[in-house]
């Protein structure tokens, strides 16, 4: 019923990504953080009032 070697695979690549994870952390907000900035100045472009 279980896969036993995908469980043990995919256990292992979060522990391998565990020294890394407060820079995946700040990768991902920061890519989140200009997205919704670039969208935001898009809207302001096409005459949507900006939000405070």
């Amino acid at each position: 019923m279980y896969n036993w070697e995908l469980q043990d695979a995919i256990v292992a690549f979060v522990d391998s990504m565990k020294p890394h994870w407060q820079a995946q952390h700040d990768l991902y907000t920061a890519v989140l953080y200009a997205f919704a900035d670039l969208q935001s100045q898009l809207l302001t472009l096409l005459g949507y009032p900006p939000v405070p």
